[in-house]
């Protein structure tokens, strides 16, 4: 079940993982067999461990998101469950993470992921692949009568 790639195993694609719990008779079964198929990862040991890959404060990616500053720390804390995804992304695009890895935080955040197909979604795609802040990336959907972030 598992691919060998330079003597490390990896993980199970989303798509095996699917056809094994199709066919799975037990859900005990299936958690028992799978148990390191799964994330404990959390919103907020996620956006810790970007900010030391980056060298980044909380301060200043806080700043650059234009959030309040008290409900910021509180996402970052993970005292602030089920933050809006426009403040996750405002996040992302002031962390300069990768479209990558502000899809990993969405998804940990439980909102829905960027998605090609959406005209806003297309502009926040644009401004984290080229580094543009929250506040021009905000004029873009003004401009475009779009939602803006924050």
């Amino acid at each position: 079940m598992y691919r060998f790639s330079g003597g490390n195993m990896s993980k199970k694609t989303t798509d095996e993982l699917l056809k094994i719990i199709e066919q799975e008779k037990h859900l005990d079964t299936f958690f028992k067999d799978n148990s390191e198929e799964f994330e404990d990862t959390t919103l907020s040991g996620e956006l810790a461990r970007l900010l030391k890959i980056y060298g980044l404060t909380k301060s200043a990616v806080i700043r650059d998101s234009l959030l309040d500053k008290t409900y910021a720390y509180q996402i970052f804390d993970g005292k602030r469950v089920n933050p809006s995804r426009g403040r996750l992304l405002a996040i992302c695009l002031a962390a300069g993470i990768t479209l990558h890895e502000t899809q990993r935080i969405l998804r940990l955040g439980h909102v829905e992921q960027l998605h090609p197909r959406n005209i806003r979604d297309c502009v926040i795609i644009y401004s984290i692949n080229h580094h543009i802040s929250v506040q021009k990336t905000n004029e873009v959907l003004y401009d475009m009568g779009r939602e803006l972030l924050v």
